[in-house]
C-alpha cells in the first residue's frame, strides 16, 4: 500500500492548484464544506494528497472558488491516466490469440501492411519503461502549462458563489429529485437537523432559496445511504460509491419541519434518522466533523 508521501508525488499538480486556488479564494476547510457536498476531514484528504478527488469534488470545488473546472478537470485526468499507465514490469505481451479476436472483416491499415524498417531490438520492458517516461514527460508538461495558464487568468477570487444573479434554478416541487449543486441550491443552504451515527455524520440540509431539502452523510462508507424523506411518502436518496461522504437529491420542502434525513448504514446493519428540521440553523460546533 503506497503510503502518503507517494500519493502526494503522484497528484501534486493536482493538489498545488486545488491549494493555490483555495489560498486566492481566502476559503477554510470548514467553509469548504459548507459550499460543497464533501466534509472538511474529505478536503483535508484531498488538499494534502492523501486521496484522490472525485470528479463531482472537482466541480464543486470549482464553483465554490468561481472558476471554470476545465482546467482543473484536465489535471484529474492526467493523474488518473497516470495511475492506469503503471504497467507491471512482468506483464506479457498481446498474444496472437488477442489479436486474432478483433471483429471479422476489419481492414489491416496502412501501418500495419506497409514494409517493415527495420530497427534495434529493444526489450518489452523497455518500451514500457520508455512510453512510461515519456508519458509522465508530457503530463508534466501540460500540468506545468495549465497551472501557469491559472495563474495568469483573471477571475474572480473573493470566494462568493460563482452565480451571478443569485436566483436558483428551481423551486419547490421543481427540484424534486434534481441536484443541489447544479440547481445552485447549495448556496444559502443550511443544516436544520443533525445526527452523530458512530463515526459518521448525518445531516438534514435545507434550502430557503428553493424551499427544498436534501440529506449528507459524511466520514461513512462504501455502501451507505443517504435519503431525504417528506410530505406524501415523498423521498430521494443515493448511496456512498467513492470515499467517504454523499448527499442525496433534492425533494420539495415549504418549511424544514416537512423533512427529515435518514442513513442506512450497509455494514452495520442499521438505519438512523434526523429529527424534523428545526427553524434556525444549528450552530458549527454540532455539525462540524470533531475526529477529522
Amino acid at each position: 500500500m503506497q503510503n502518503a508521501e507517494g500519493a502526494r508525488q503522484q497528484i501534486g499538480p493536482l493538489v498545488e492548484h486545488l491549494r493555490l486556488l483555495r489560498r486566492r479564494s481566502g476559503m477554510t476547510l470548514a467553509t469548504l464544506a459548507g459550499r460543497t457536498s464533501y466534509s472538511k476531514s474529505s478536503w483535508e484528504r484531498y488538499l494534502n494528497g492523501k486521496a484522490l478527488p472525485p470528479r463531482q469534488a472537482v466541480q464543486e470545488f470549482a464553483r465554490a472558488v468561481s472558476v471554470k473546472p476545465d482546467r482543473l478537470l484536465v489535471l484529474l485526468d492526467i493523474t488518473e491516466r497516470e495511475q492506469e499507465g503503471k504497467t507491471p514490469e512482468n506483464a506479457e505481451p498481446e498474444s496472437p490469440e488477442r489479436r486474432q479476436a478483433e471483429p471479422p472483416g476489419t481492414a489491416p491499415s496502412a501501418e500495419e501492411t506497409a514494409t517493415p524498417v527495420e530497427e534495434p531490438a529493444v526489450p518489452a520492458a523497455g518500451r514500457r519503461r520508455w512510453g512510461a517516461v515519456a508519458w509522465v514527460g508530457t503530463a508534466v508538461g501540460m500540468a506545468a502549462g495549465l497551472i501557469a495558464g491559472m495563474l495568469i487568468t483573471p477571475g474572480s477570487s473573493s470566494g462568493k458563489p460563482a452565480t451571478k444573479s443569485g436566483v436558483a434554478k428551481c423551486v419547490d416541487f421543481e427540484c424534486r429529485n434534481k441536484d443541489a449543486q447544479r440547481m445552485d441550491c447549495h448556496i444559502g443552504v443550511w443544516t436544520a437537523a443533525a445526527e452523530k451515527v458512530g463515526s459518521s455524520y448525518l445531516e438534514l440540509r435545507y434550502s430557503p432559496g428553493c424551499r427544498a431539502a436534501w440529506a449528507r452523510i459524511t466520514e461513512a462508507q462504501i455502501g451507505d445511504t443517504a435519503r431525504v424523506e417528506g410530505r406524501h411518502d415523498r423521498s430521494a436518496e443515493r448511496s456512498i460509491s467513492y470515499d467517504k461522504d454523499t448527499y442525496s437529491p433534492m425533494i420539495e420542502a415549504p418549511y424544514p419541519a416537512a423533512v427529515r434525513a435518514c442513513a442506512v448504514l450497509k455494514a452495520a446493519k442499521t438505519e438512523v434518522c434526523t429529527p424534523y428540521g428545526g427553524a434556525s440553523p444549528l450552530p458549527a460546533a454540532v455539525t462540524d466533523e470533531r475526529n477529522p
